[in-house]
């Protein structure tokens, strides 16, 4: 069974192409597109697999053998790095490998070069000339991912708190960061700018009016959240986290593994601790288990202390929601989606969201209005 993270990722939105060359090449020298048909081979991996079947992502590529998992960096320059410099690949590479030791040590075990020999022979750890580098990720159980177990119905009580105990505990393990109120609200507020800016593009097919509507209201009531986030910030709650927290990157091993955190942006990863868990709540929500999400809502705030308004955990969900329907919505930029009933539906639905917790955080903070007076 392939890396749930693997499998769970967005379509690739364009194709990798090799540059032509019109020169004979040295025997010693491969392009990137030629190391990919190489390392389809089974005898090139080290576990004697018997098969290789490779996925393509936007910026990856990765080999599934019989027992592990092999992440290939494609030499591109994109919006977060430049990876086109062995160097720069092989830092991403590390990077990733460190940054999800926190929560999957289990799974992530190695950061290896791929090594071409004078004879043109390429090697997984060999002893040649290093040509490019993968992270060696042992592969899990799909069965055992949440967004498959969530589609099952096979979940219980146990397995919430498990995941619940397992964040709490990753949260409260983390370095607090060296942030101001002031700076944190501006990351918020940059996100509500983003999402109206791409979501209002009339390449993206939305109701300008009802989005910047939307965003108008976030501005709100992130404002009137302001005393709630200062206290958050004051009590520690900002830390670097995981930043992609979605139920296909939550595996329910012993112990809990969750994978494939964002690498790029300290920057994104720096969120509230309910803020994450609020938003694993959304995408339960999302597939239809709601109820779910509510559980882990529960289990989170036994399992870590943590009492937080429920205006602020509405605000949280409707901004990541919006969030997801930038995202979503942004493959219709790209000619392949334009129109694509899939992307257009997901965006629908992430709006929908959106809406319907801020309406929920704006009865909260109501109702605590009202109790004030």
């Amino acid at each position: 069974m392939p890396v749930a993270h693997t499998a769970a990722k967005t379509p690739v939105r364009r194709r990798f192409r090799c540059r032509r060359i019109s020169h004979p090449r040295r025997m010693s020298r491969l392009t990137a597109c030629e190391r990919v048909e190489r390392l389809r081979s089974p005898g090139i991996w080290p576990d004697k697999t018997r098969s290789v079947r490779v996925i393509e992502t936007h910026l990856s590529w990765v080999f599934l053998t019989s027992r592990f998992a092999w992440k290939m960096k494609k030499p591109v320059r994109h919006a977060g790095s430049d990876l086109r410099a062995l160097g720069a690949r092989e830092r991403d590479c590390r990077r990733e490998f460190a940054l999800n030791r926190r929560l999957a040590p289990r799974v992530y075990l190695a950061v290896v070069p791929l090594t071409l020999d004078r004879a043109g022979a390429l090697a997984v750890n060999g002893s040649g000339r290093v040509v490019d580098w993968l992270v060696q990720m042992r592969r899990l159980p799909a069965s055992r991912m949440l967004d498959c177990a969530l589609a099952a119905h096979t979940l219980g009580p146990e397995d919430w708190h498990a995941v619940a105990a397992t964040l709490a505990a990753f949260y409260d393990a983390r370095p607090r960061l060296a942030i101001d109120a002031a700076q944190y609200r501006r990351n918020l507020g940059d996100l509500i700018d983003a999402n109206e800016r791409d979501l209002c593009d009339p390449a993206l097919q939305q109701d300008a009016r009802a989005v910047a509507a939307l965003c108008d209201s976030q501005r709100d009531a992130l404002a009137q959240l302001q005393p709630c986030l200062e206290r958050r910030v004051r009590d520690g709650r900002i830390v670097e986290g995981h930043g992609d927290l979605r139920p296909e990157h939550v595996c329910l091993v012993k112990p809990i593994q969750i994978i494939d955190c964002l690498t790029q942006s300290k920057v994104l990863r720096t969120v509230d601790c309910v803020d994450e868990i609020a938003f694993l709540a959304l995408e339960c929500e999302r597939v239809g288990a709601g109820q779910a999400g509510r559980i882990l809502l529960r289990e989170w705030r036994r399992a870590s202390g943590d009492r937080p308004e429920a205006a602020l955990v509405h605000f949280y969900q409707s901004l990541r929601a919006a969030v997801r329907a930038r995202l979503a919505a942004l493959h219709l930029r790209e000619k392949a989606y334009r129109g694509s009933p899939r992307w257009i539906e997901r965006t629908h639905c992430y709006l929908l969201l959106a809406r319907l917790h801020l309406k929920r955080c704006r009865r909260s903070l109501t109702a605590r209005a009202g109790t004030l007076v």
